[in-house]
């Protein structure tokens, strides 16, 4: 036998046979982008059909992980540099301050309020604003993790109250001592297929607005102590007016790794309501 010659063979028939399994590598990957390529104009098109319209979508697709947070126990030691306010501590996990000396805000917006959040409150700069409730005079922040919300978790919030001068009179505060990610980061479904979820199960109707999509965290596993927070995709609509022609707007979450509808809001208000019976 010619060893030369059966060498010669082999390469020529491993060559062939990478260059078969490539092809049919990139002939696959083809299909696949194709598939999902049609998926997304699928959803598009649907869209399109209901003059559903989609302002703000995060496009970009995120890798994350899932985090957990210790409650943090706030000592009188840590608040000591805080100025102006006579504070109290709940429960060992609850900051309660008064403001001693009132000075007017120049008007309830985001920059003022945030301002003072980040120059009064014990680490004011981990936390973002979620809400203005000029009725109730009432603000509300929300903790982040990195650059991304922690949503309706009753232990990482502030809530800033004023009066009808627009003076800032106290403010209560809760908070993770540290959040930490574990786990391998998973690839999460994107803001088009989140609202694709929320279309299919009746919650955007026709003529409806996506105002915003937003990445955060949601509560997952709500330990004593350590809590599980889950990847969420939070999205802003504004429905189509109504009969007397009045617009409401609806706040829907979707975890972002396995696409399930999160009933946030009434999973807190439920919460919330349990603490008040144990009181």
């Amino acid at each position: 036998m010619d060893w030369n010659k059966t060498k010669t063979i082999f390469i020529i028939v491993f060559s062939i046979l990478n260059v078969f399994l490539y092809s049919m590598y990139v002939n696959k990957y083809n299909e696949d982008k194709q598939v999902e390529l049609i998926g997304q104009a699928d959803i598009s098109t649907r869209l399109k059909d209901e003059n559903i319209t989609i302002k703000d979508q995060q496009k970009e697709s995120e890798s994350v992980s899932y985090i957990s947070g210790k409650i943090n126990q706030f000592t009188v030691r840590e608040l000591s540099s805080l100025q102006n306010q006579r504070i109290q501590i709940h429960d060992d996990t609850e900051v309660e301050a008064k403001m001693i000396k009132l000075s007017a805000l120049p008007a309830i917006t985001e920059e003022a309020l945030t301002s003072f959040v980040e120059k009064n409150v014990y680490k004011g700069n981990s936390y973002s604003l979620w809400k203005i409730d000029k009725r109730n005079r009432e603000a509300i922040f929300f903790q982040k993790s990195d650059r991304y919300m922690i949503y309706y978790n009753q232990n990482a919030t502030i809530k800033v109250h004023w009066n009808d001068h627009l003076e800032i009179t106290r403010y209560e505060q809760k908070m993770f001592d540290s959040l930490k990610s574990f786990g391998a980061k998973s690839t999460l479904i994107k803001a088009l297929r989140a609202i694709e979820i929320i279309f299919d199960r009746g919650y955007l109707p026709a003529n409806s607005t996506v105002t915003k999509t937003q990445l955060g965290y949601s509560t997952l596993v709500p330990l004593t102590e350590t809590q599980v927070l889950a990847p969420t995709w939070y999205i802003h609509v504004v429905l189509p007016k109504d009969e007397n022609g009045e617009q409401e707007e609806a706040d829907y979450f979707v975890n972002a790794v396995d696409g399930i509808i999160v009933d946030i809001e009434q999973n807190a208000k439920e919460k919330e309501l349990e603490l008040e019976k144990q009181q």
